[in-house]
């Protein structure tokens, strides 16, 4: 039996840069304003079940050293952790019972995880754990049985708190006697959203879950990697694991997730920001530009960065053989240009806070506020796999006149053709010969007035042969 399995730029100057006391108001302070997160000191609850010893259906490996290691992530993280294992239907029960009610106790403001390793079927759409002394024979058995992940999922929902995920690392080759499971395939079927919970499992339907090399399932060991990254938003922990999943397993095994939170939550809080006067030791080092030593000692003559200041302008003095010291506005230009290689919000941020008077803060207002649009049109909505992407991205394409076929979900020739056409609309950049993500979100930014109809494809010498066909960029 198959059983389940899983650079940050870092430049200080580039990675760093905070947003500042002294920004200024407008479009990008609006921005930050709308996105809320999970107070760093919210309760944290978490409920950790490993099912390894089933009596009918044969021991497992690894769940429970699965679950062991989340245990102790989760409480590397904050996390008050209620560990369990081998849990029959009436304590698996129980178990999802008593945490809901243990949730509402601590109060609306209680961020609560339940990791499940186990275990589990789908059948007629419906995912289910699997209790150790399941004995399901037929179909029927599953209901009665088996701990739909619907009724957990509603159970979280309704104790009122802030948010809950809820993770499901239970998808295996089907262990059940012939016609139990509603189809022959493997895994979990994607869930609708349920309001408060992130619904997360390690493989998609008609997928097996694999084992891992080290004794645990791939999807547990990226997780348990992922969730003590400092400053990644949740649903970046997961897209994260879903990548190393992916690629761990020869893409046999690509994890889903479901989700309707509303706010931010960070397993490792970001790092605090550094000071502006670190900020500016970081450019000025990289740079060795005297103004910039110069502008940090005049701003900040008290902070533990002015001596170090002090002592590089004079050591560049020295070399420089009395060379003129720059103006503060040719300061002003060189943070610009930096903020412009980095491409962050709080790098412009640093411009327009520092040089609130100078040519150079307008275009940083400017830049900053993009920025953020852009981010928040990325990271906003539900992410989509398989026909459902396809059938969204063939919308897009429709209402941007570079597909005119059906929208039948099916990544056909006339969808590769039209994603090809449309791939000069956007200055971002996507595999035009497969469905993605980051191609729904760049097609959906292009306004419908500067469609396909407008533009004609340049033929170049770069060609792709897909299903026997020759596609040119």
């Amino acid at each position: 039996m198959v059983q389940m399995r899983r650079g940050r730029f870092a430049a200080l100057f580039a990675a760093g840069l905070a947003v500042l006391a002294t920004a200024q108001p407008g479009c990008a302070l609006a921005a930050r304003e709308t996105k809320k997160s999970v107070a760093e000191t919210a309760p944290r609850l978490a409920l950790v079940i490993g099912n390894a010893s089933y009596a009918k259906l044969g021991a497992l490996s690894n769940p429970g050293r699965d679950a062991r290691l989340m245990a102790e992530r989760l409480r590397q993280t904050g996390f008050e952790v209620t560990e369990v294992a081998d849990r029959d239907l009436k304590s698996l029960s129980r178990d999802v019972d008593e945490f809901a009610n243990k949730i509402r106790s601590r109060g609306p403001e209680t961020v609560a995880v339940l990791y499940y390793a186990g275990h589990g079927i789908e059948s007629d759409g419906v995912n289910y754990l699997i209790p150790v002394n399941a004995d399901i024979k037929r179909r029927s058995d599953i209901v009665t049985q088996a701990v739909s992940v619907k009724r957990i999922a509603d159970r979280l929902s309704g104790a009122g708190n802030a948010l809950n995920v809820l993770i499901v690392d239970a998808c295996r080759d089907n262990p059940f006697p012939p016609g139990v499971a509603s189809t022959d395939t493997t895994g979990l079927v994607p869930m609708g959203a349920v309001y408060g919970v992130f619904i997360a499992s390690s493989t998609a339907s008609g997928k097996a879950a694999l084992d891992g090399e080290d004794g645990h399932s791939p999807y547990t060991r990226a997780l348990a990697d992922a969730v003590v990254v400092p400053g990644e938003r949740l649903e970046d922990v997961f897209k994260s694991v879903r990548r190393q999943v992916r690629l761990a397993t020869g893409e046999q095994q690509i994890p889903w997730e479901s989700t309707s939170l509303e706010l931010d939550f960070y397993f490792v809080p970001p790092p605090p920001p550094p000071s502006q006067a670190a900020q500016l030791l970081a450019a000025a080092r990289e740079t060795g530009n005297v103004a910039l030593y110069d502008l940090l000692i005049e701003r900040f003559p008290a902070s533990p960065e002015a001596p170090v200041a002090r002592a590089a302008v004079a050591e560049l003095r020295k070399r420089a053989a009395g060379g003129e010291p720059a103006a503060a506005s040719s300061a002003a230009a060189l943070v610009l240009s930096r903020a412009r290689q980095t491409q962050t919000p709080e790098a412009y941020d640093l411009v327009a806070a520092l040089f609130p008077d100078a040519p150079e803060a307008e275009e940083a207002r400017a830049a900053a506020s993009r920025l953020r649009e852009v981010t928040v049109l990325d990271s906003a909505g539900p992410t989509y796999e398989g026909r459902e992407l396809v059938q969204f991205i063939q919308a897009q394409l429709t209402r941007l006149d570079c597909f005119r076929g059906d929208q039948s979900g099916v990544f056909d020739v006339g969808t590769i053709d039209g994603l090809r056409r449309a791939s000069v609309l956007t200055d971002e950049r996507f595999l035009w010969y497969r469905p993605t993500m980051a191609a729904l979100r760049a097609l959906k930014k292009v306004d419908a007035g500067e469609g396909c109809g407008r533009h004609k494809i340049v033929a170049v010498p770069r060609c792709l042969r897909i299903n026997n066909e020759d596609f040119c960029q």
